[in-house]
């Protein structure tokens, strides 16, 4: 995705933003901002609305993640790795080895290619995590194009990341902790931890009998003095969780962990890189990306969540879908179709005003058709604030609206989306009890449709309503199989007339 594109962090101490602008051959960083995090749920919601307003941000090219822990993360192997193949059955794969209906949870999935194929790393949400935070986001008047988890969107530091591989990256801030392992290929696994910076202030709060802003002080001082002690006990569940982790993606890889590179918060605590080199036995270090300099550890997730949303493709991770699907603002829809005919008309005055320039008694006519272009100009695209060529300017925008309207009218086919869906519900007998898991348009032409219902006999009766359909061509039923509770899943394919 080209242009300006958000990394929105929503932590538990800080809100942190990075802004970057994305071209044909780089990326750079164009903005940072931290704020501390409110209190209330209201006021973190005002909070997001101020940023975006005072900063004049992109409201809907935004990718951010859920501040939750998921409450599963599962690693699933393929022999291809074709992110649509592997869209279509991951679900089924699912079902097969987690101890949660997925059905019943929010989750998504990032595939890493292996040698003989690919690996989806998937994880799993509890549906009211999504929902209060699609919640946060909309009372922001924030609409993410991409809400991911934090681990793997690291992935997209992958190199900006120094150190001998395999390498972790431990992200530690004040209420998760996240582990990301690389290989020389890019990211392996991912995990994260409730362990974290705020579990050691208020164990040296309990132990020091002092308050939470004094502990949180103390803790910053860090390895000198006499509270060292109560410190590295402080830290001993967060370091032997470092430990645990480390070691399971040792077994994992089959390798030694080289190298381990710290961010977040807590990476700024003094001494904490030869603390855990001593603890660990590995080479430790903090993250560093020139673009942000020595603010790197603060803004990492902001920054790759940034990189990871403006390079979003096929087979990345994303929690819009489903109920939570992302559709992009009205405002926007609008200007698609309503910027052609306002730049007509804004071309149109050019025209009279290249025409007339000639002729001098037309002068103030002139001068009055100026102004209105420069006027329509500055309403059309009032975020826009300099436009010193404003004819320039708009046969430029003309060219990207007919673009996209190209673009619309490539996709568009006999029967649109809409109107398949609608003629899918309308055919299947209302005694039918189906649930549809998934409507697939593979191409312009062809359509999967995946669900369960009651028996095969069942099955046949949809299929037979489809294949009666008009609008339908030819109706194949390509697979037929028994799923939990005796229930049957299905999969139809629908050519389109």
């Amino acid at each position: 995705m080209y242009g300006k594109f958000v990394g929105l962090d929503i932590g538990t101490n800080s809100i942190k933003v990075a802004l970057v602008k994305r071209g044909l051959k780089n990326t750079s960083l164009l903005q940072t901002i931290k704020v501390e995090t409110p209190k209330s749920d209201q006021e973190i919601q005002e909070k997001i609305r101020a940023i975006f307003t005072e900063n004049s941000l992109p409201r809907t090219e935004v990718a951010t993640s859920l501040p939750n822990n998921p409450i599963s993360i599962r690693v699933l192997n393929f022999p291809f790795s074709d992110p649509k193949k592997i869209e279509q059955v991951y679900q089924f794969e699912l079902e097969n080895i987690s101890t949660f209906d997925p059905v019943d949870k929010f989750h998504g999935h990032h595939i890493v290619k292996t040698e003989n194929g690919s690996e989806a790393i998937v994880s799993m949400f509890e549906n009211e995590q999504l929902r209060d935070f699609m919640r946060t986001c909309d009372e922001g008047t924030v609409d993410p194009r991409v809400v991911t988890f934090g681990p793997l969107a690291f992935s997209s530091l992958d190199g900006f990341l120094t150190g001998e591989r395999p390498l972790v990256l431990i992200d530690i801030g004040a209420s998760r902790m996240s582990f990301s392992l690389f290989d020389k290929g890019g990211i392996k696994r991912v995990r994260s931890s409730s362990k974290a910076g705020n579990s050691v202030t208020e164990y040296v709060s309990r132990t020091l009998g002092a308050s939470l802003e004094d502990a949180e002080a103390i803790k910053f001082d860090g390895f000198k003095g006499d509270k060292v002690r109560v410190l590295e006990e402080a830290l001993g569940p967060l370091v032997g969780e470092i430990k645990k982790t480390v070691q399971f993606f040792e077994i994992e890889l089959k390798q030694e962990i080289k190298s381990v590179l710290v961010s977040g918060g807590m990476s700024f605590l003094p001494g904490i890189a030869d603390y855990l080199r001593r603890e660990l036995g590995k080479d430790v270090g903090r993250v560093f990306i020139p673009e942000l300099g020595a603010d790197s550890p603060f803004f990492a997730e902001a920054f790759a969540l940034s990189l990871y949303g403006s390079a979003f493709k096929s087979g990345s991770f994303n929690l819009r879908k489903g109920e939570f699907k992302y559709t992009g603002k009205n405002e926007e829809l609008r200007r698609v179709f309503i910027v052609p005919a306002v730049l007509f008309s804004v071309l149109l005055l050019s025209l009279l005003y290249s025409v007339g320039g000639g002729y001098f008694g037309l002068k103030h006519r002139i001068d009055e058709m100026q102004a209105q272009i420069e006027q329509t100009v500055k309403g059309t695209f009032p975020s826009v604030k300099v436009i010193p060529k404003p004819v320039a300017f708009m046969e430029s925008e003309v060219k990207k609206a007919r673009e996209k309207l190209d673009l619309i009218e490539g996709i568009r086919g006999e029967s649109t989306p809409l109107e398949v869906l609608k003629e899918i519900s309308s055919s299947i007998p209302p005694s039918v009890k189906l649930t549809v898991d998934e409507v697939n348009f593979v191409d312009d032409a062809t359509v999967k449709i995946l669900g369960k219902c009651g028996s095969y006999d069942e099955v046949a009766r949809i299929e037979k309503a489809l294949s009666g359909s008009d609008v339908f061509k030819k109706v194949v039923r390509d697979s037929t199989e028994t799923a939990v509770n005796n229930t049957i899943k299905f999969q139809i394919s629908v050519a389109l007339k």
